[in-house]
């Protein structure tokens, strides 16, 4: 197999309208990848959907409220639905009891 182009290295660029949208809580690719990707996409928009894992538009009505109003009005995503997320409720639970 030979070795691939150099230029498959290359950053992605062009000036369609772009959605960047992470979760704050992925694991995988990390949100501050939305940035960074669109850092060659002038008409990007990026959004971090807080409290969220990978694969955001999966698990987050939120998410999926805001790609649905960026592919009707691409240059203006509804991003309003992030002000009413409130943060999970995390519990630990008791320690295990001493075993001997």
């Amino acid at each position: 197999m030979p070795p691939a182009d150099p230029s498959i290295r290359d950053a992605t660029g062009g000036d369609i309208p772009t959605l960047a949208l992470s979760g704050s809580f992925d694991a995988q690719t990390g949100a501050d990848n939305g940035p960074y990707v669109a850092r060659t996409l002038p008409n990007a928009t990026v959004v971090t959907v807080p409290y969220e894992p990978h694969v955001v538009f999966a698990t987050s009505k939120c998410a999926q409220q805001i790609a649905v109003s960026f592919f009707d009005t691409p240059d203006a995503a509804d991003t309003q639905c992030l002000k009413g997320l409130e943060a999970p409720r995390f519990e630990i639970g008791p320690a295990p009891a001493p075993t001997g």
